[in-house]
Formats: C-alpha cells, sequence, structure tokens
C-alpha cells in the first residue's frame, strides 16, 4: 500500500508583496507500507490425548470469521500458547524499530540521549526537559511512551502518590507503555517517545474473503484473541488460522510413532511497523528529518538536595549557654 503525503508550507515561500503571482505547486511524495514481517505458532492435540481429559474438553464450540468448530481443550490452548506468537510479533517490532528513531530537532541528530529523572520539581528535570523537546519537534497529542527502566521507575513512584503532591509531578499523566523486550533489542533504560499518529503496526490478515473457509482438508478463518497492554488496556489481535484434522498417524524411518491422529492448528499474521519517512519535511525546514520517533537513556537523579534538606534538620543544636565575661 502507498501513501501520498506533501510536505508543509514553508516561511519562505511567502511573500509580502500583493501580486498575482502563484509559484507553489502542488507536490506529492509516495512511501510504501509495507508488511515484510511474519510470525506463527503450530499446535497439536492428539485423539489420544484428548481422551484423558474430561468430557468437557471435547465439547466443540464455534470461533472466528467464517466459524470454524473447536473442541475447547483446543481453543483453551491457543488462548494459552498465543502469548508465545504475540511476544515474537513484538521482539519482532522493537528490533525494527531500533533503526528508525528520527532525528531529535532539540539535540540536532538521531542519537539516544540522557535525562535525569528526580522526585523534587526543578527545571532542568528530565520530565520537564522531556516535554520542552516533545514541544521542540512541533509533535500533537499526548506522547506515547514505550521503554523500560528509569521511566518506568519514575511513572511508578507518581502513580503511588495520593492527595496534595507538593514535591513530586502529580499532574503529570504520562502514557507510559514498559516492554522488557526493549532491554535486549535497545539496551536497559533506553526508551522512545512517539508521536501519536507517525508510527505504528501494519496490520493484515490474508484469510479473508475468498481466501477464507474449507479448502482441501483445513479450514481457513480468522479469530480474535484478547490481548492485554503493559499499562492494562483490554485490545484484542485477529490471527490467520488453519485447522486441520491429520487423519492418519505419522511414523519416522524407525517405525516410531511421531504423531497420533488428531487436530493442528497453526496461527500466523504477516504485518510490519510504519514510520513516518524521512523527508516528511523539506531539507530547508526547521523539522527536517524529525519523524516522530524519539530516543531517550533514562537515569535517576541522586536525591543529593534531599540529603541535604534531611541532615540539616536533623542536625544538633548546641542550646549550652555561653558564660559571660
Amino acid at each position: 500500500m502507498k501513501v501520498r503525503y506533501q510536505q508543509r508550507g514553508l516561511e519562505s515561500q511567502a511573500t509580502d508583496v500583493d501580486d498575482c503571482e502563484t509559484p507553489i505547486t502542488a507536490e506529492w511524495k509516495e512511501t510504501d507500507i509495507t508488511r515484510p514481517l511474519f510470525s506463527k505458532i503450530g499446535i497439536f492435540i492428539s485423539d489420544a490425548d484428548m481422551r484423558k481429559y474430561q468430557d468437557e474438553a471435547t465439547q466443540t464450540q464455534t470461533a472466528g470469521t467464517p466459524a470454524a468448530p473447536l473442541m475447547m481443550g483446543l481453543y483453551e490452548t491457543i488462548v494459552i500458547k498465543v502469548n508465545a506468537l504475540v511476544q515474537k510479533m513484538n521482539s519482532n517490532l522493537l528490533s525494527a524499530q531500533a533503526t528508525k528513531f528520527g532525528k531529535n530537532i532539540a539535540y540536532g541528530d538521531a542519537n539516544a540521549h540522557t535525562l535525569n529523572f528526580g522526585n523534587i520539581p526543578r527545571m532542568s528535570d528530565g520530565i520537564v526537559k522531556m516535554m520542552l523537546d516533545y514541544q521542540m519537534n512541533e509533535a500533537v497529542g499526548s506522547p506515547l511512551i514505550v521503554g523500560n527502566g528509569a521511566i518506568q521507575a519514575f511513572t511508578t513512584l507518581q502513580s503511588l502518590k495520593t492527595g496534595l503532591d507538593n514535591n513530586g509531578f502529580g499532574a503529570a499523566n504520562l502514557k507510559v507503555y514498559n516492554d522488557l523486550g526493549s532491554i535486549s533489542k535497545w539496551g536497559a533504560n533506553h526508551f522512545g517517545i512517539f508521536a501519536p499518529g507517525l508510527v505504528g503496526l501494519v496490520d493484515f490478515n490474508k484469510n479473508v474473503g475468498t481466501y477464507a473457509g474449507v479448502k482441501g482438508g483445513s479450514i481457513f478463518f480468522t479469530i480474535p484473541v484478547p490481548v492485554q497492554l503493559a499499562n492494562g488496556t483490554l485490545s484484542t489481535l485477529t490471527f490467520d488460522a488453519q485447522l486441520k484434522y491429520h487423519d492418519c498417524p505419522v511414523y519416522d524411518t524407525n517405525n516410531t510413532l511421531v504423531a497420533d491422529r488428531g487436530w493442528g492448528i497453526t496461527l500466523s499474521k504477516p504485518y510490519g511497523l510504519f514510520n513516518a519517512p524521512a523527508d516528511m519535511f523539506a531539507a530547508t525546514d526547521r523539522l527536517s528529518g524529525f519523524n516522530g520517533a524519539l530516543h531517550y537513556i533514562g537515569a535517576v537523579e541522586s536525591d543529593t538536595i534531599n540529603a541535604n534538606i534531611v541532615n540539616t534538620a536533623a542536625a544538633p543544636v548546641n542550646t549550652k549557654e555561653v558564660p559571660a565575661t
């Protein structure tokens, strides 16, 4: 799929002359939204195993589109094991994003910059710098924050505060998504700040329309699976599914049983990661190189000031009277 876009107008294109000149033209650019990534899992339950379970496990229910018959035991296994597929997708997306962070206009490069987070509001604090950077990049909407370490610790601390918060950041309602997978993909304490609408998952399903239904000895359909995000939000992901009954046992060359008769199902999804194009802004635009994804490293600021205050307050006071001379 191709996306068409135009670079925004520049101040240099405006004049102070009242004439009929119309030098600005509609110069369209294009970028591709692709789905180069693919992940799948396969699940098999033999008839021999199903016979060991209670009758309830063999009861059939329909699920997906078009509706496919699934035994309860198989459906429960899908819901439990699909976590492997979600983790694999997340890992691939994190790897893809590692090389797609754009230019941070506040610093003039695409490097990961360190922000120090403290517990007492100061103009030099990381949360203040982060919001100023976001404004410097002219980003719109509440920033989406994904990563690990210090930024999550800071957010957790603020969420524990109740009532009046004279020494904290109680008003900072950040959308932070803790992702443990980002530790190995981006680094410890690394996190990304994303402008809504400029970065996203490219979601695609194959088993729809004329490509769904009974084909040969399989049923091709899509099935929605409940997913809980890191911040507790409930969502769903829809996967392609192929359900097939293996009606003959499989043996290896030593005549050893490899697989009995039973049901097999594969869940899969082609997908991709979209980042706004690097030339979204003209070369002479102050936002040239910004693509909506900013890279940071979080650090916890020492409580030196707090410690000094406590030590001063706790220092013993010498009340001994000095004799008159």
